[in-house]
């Protein structure tokens, strides 16, 4: 959750860039009430889904404890896949600095 309040910090510079950003839980064992909760303690704007199934989700993270985030163009092609673990995540400043380069800043 520390990502996504960090993330949230910065909501107007991803809207400025168009971007969207999507979260996808594989652990929120309550459903969609964990996720309601996580968007009312952490005030975020984001899209939150969850897969608890792991039937989507599994192609793109399937070693267990990763937290990859990917940057996805407009036609919906992977444009880059920055590593994560449990401490350490993507931060905004890498996230924009991919969307830039997609934008052509």
């Amino acid at each position: 959750m520390r990502q996504l309040v960090q993330l949230q910090k910065q909501a107007n510079d991803f809207k400025t860039l168009n971007a969207e950003l999507i979260f996808i839980f594989r652990e929120e064992s309550e459903g969609a009430d964990g996720l309601k909760k996580i968007k009312e303690r952490t005030k975020t704007d984001f899209t939150l889904a969850v897969d608890l199934n792991k039937t989507s989700s599994m192609a793109y993270s399937s070693k267990k404890m990763t937290f990859d985030n990917f940057v996805i163009d407009k036609k919906g092609n992977v444009k880059a896949v920055i590593q994560g673990t449990l401490k350490e995540r993507a931060t905004a400043d890498l996230l924009l600095q991919h969307l830039k380069e997609i934008e052509g800043k």
